[in-house]
Parts: structure tokens; C-alpha cells; sequence
């Protein structure tokens, strides 16, 4: 008998779930907006992606996501210029000034799920998130 494979759905929100909390691990649980460092409590900081998540090719783009506290994630997702600069002005200095024309080139990519990447991914990240405990 066949071993059945998981949904695509389910492998999305295992690999949001270990690629986010990496996110948190790497950069120490501060938030690159305030510079506050918080508990280790995913409800207080959060993974903040500068182009949305909505986009599957910079989703998991490790330059995309950084450590955000809940207060600027949230209002940088209402649409904060304020946040939203200094998100920028973040990436720009961490990557150089090339950084937000990539990801924004890289957010009109076509990413086409499958399983066998989504499951590599979640592995890679397993691992990568075994060096921080």
C-alpha cells in the first residue's frame, strides 16, 4: 500500500512554521524596526515579511523576513509608511541599496509548489534551526 503524502496546504504551514521560528532564532529575537529584544514568545515577535507572504517566490526568502515585534508587524501590514521606511532603510544597510529592487523583481516570479521542494525546504530549515538550540 502507497504511503499517502501529505497536502500541499499542510507542507506550506509546517514549512511557515519552522522557517518563521529560524527567522526569530537568527536574528536573536529582535525586532529590526525598534531594536527591542523580546522573550522568546512567537506571539510577541513575529517573522515580518517586507513583500508579503502572499508572494510564494520571496515567502521563504531569508532576505524577505526579519525578527519583527507583533506592534510593527502589524501596523507595517495596515500600510505604516513610517515602518515600512525604516523596514527599507533596515534592508538596504544589511544588503546593499540593490536589496528592494531584487526582492520586489523576485515577488513577480512564478513559484510553482511542490511537495518535494516544500518537504527539502522544511528539512534544510529543521536543521538550520538545530544550530540555535
Amino acid at each position: 500500500m502507497r504511503k499517502k503524502l501529505p497536502p500541499i496546504p499542510k507542507l506550506v504551514k509546517k514549512l511557515d512554521d519552522v522557517f518563521q521560528m529560524y527567522i526569530r532564532e537568527r536574528d536573536g529575537w529582535r525586532c529590526c524596526i525598534c531594536n527591542k529584544v523580546l522573550p522568546k514568545d512567537r506571539t510577541n515577535m513575529h517573522a515580518g515579511h517586507f513583500i508579503s507572504r502572499k508572494h510564494y517566490s520571496t515567502r521563504w526568502d531569508e532576505r524577505n523576513v526579519h525578527a519583527e515585534c507583533a506592534y510593527h508587524n502589524l501596523i507595517q501590514s495596515f500600510g505604516d509608511v513610517e515602518t515600512i521606511t525604516k523596514y527599507e532603510s533596515f534592508l538596504k544597510l544589511k544588503y546593499g541599496g540593490e536589496i528592494i529592487d531584487d526582492l520586489i523583481q523576485k515577488s513577480h516570479e512564478i513559484y510553482h509548489l511542490n511537495r518535494g521542494d516544500l518537504m527539502e525546504k522544511i528539512d534544510f530549515y529543521k536543521e538550520k534551526l538545530q544550530e540555535y538550540q
